[in-house]
């Protein structure tokens, strides 16, 4: 049996963003599972990293089979993939243009001017893009139809962060990295050095979210992973 996929979305994103690269996977015969982030789906209660290490944990112990699984973080989903990715059922972490962080590192360093410019703060502390702007620097690559696929479907995200030590997963279990070279909300030279740390490095002509306009790479290499024995 192939083995399956947890897909884990990055801020402000949710299960949906997901929805063009699902159906090369069901064709593939690859089973996957995309949780919903607690910090984006109740962002208002003050839902943190902790609320989002426990959802995907709960959706690794909810896979079905003994195969190990290919655990797959987009953008801030990195972060939580690096805490639940110490599961035992994880047997291989995919950061996709995502923040692989080290101990007690500020991978808010990595994050573009231009992204902060694209958010609006509320008093709470949670952030929403701004549509105007989102589209440049999230999906600068994908033409108006895609952005506005996706545009419709942002919420806010809590910004809570994670409290405690973690093994740091990609320590322990082997992992790749994608660069996405034309990314504007986390440029291509900090990926490059978040990358260093990764077992497999491949890098994609693509922006932020290659999820929109070009599936086809991401479930190519999510099914790569999930067939090799």
């Amino acid at each position: 049996m192939n083995k399956p996929v947890v897909l884990v979305h990055g801020a402000w994103h949710g299960p949906w963003c997901w929805e063009r690269v699902t159906p090369y996977l069901d064709s593939a015969r690859v089973p996957w599972v995309a949780p919903d982030l607690p910090s984006c789906a109740r962002a208002s209660t003050g839902a943190n990293e902790v609320e989002d290490n426990v959802a995907v944990r709960g959706a690794l112990d909810a896979l079905p089979g003994e195969e190990q699984a290919i655990l797959l973080g987009h953008s801030r989903g990195g972060r939580v993939i690096t805490e639940a990715g110490t599961h035992e059922r994880v047997g291989h972490l995919v950061y996709l243009a995502a923040f692989l962080g080290d101990e007690n590192e500020d991978v808010a360093s990595y994050i573009s001017p231009e992204l902060y410019q694209a958010l609006n703060v509320s008093e709470d502390g949670t952030t929403a893009v701004k549509a105007e702007l989102g589209a440049d620097v999230f999906y600068n690559e994908c033409n108006a139809t895609d952005f506005s696929w996706a545009a419709q479907r942002l919420r806010s995200q809590g910004h809570n962060p994670f409290e405690g030590s973690s093994e740091l997963a990609w320590r322990v279990k082997p992992s790749t990295y994608v660069v996405c070279s034309r990314d504007n909300a986390i440029p291509a030279s900090g990926q490059r050095k978040m990358a260093a740390r990764a077992t497999t490095v491949v890098e994609w002509s693509t922006d932020h979210s290659p999820f929109a306009n070009r599936p086809e790479l991401v479930a190519a290499l999510l099914i790569g992973l999930s067939v090799s024995t």
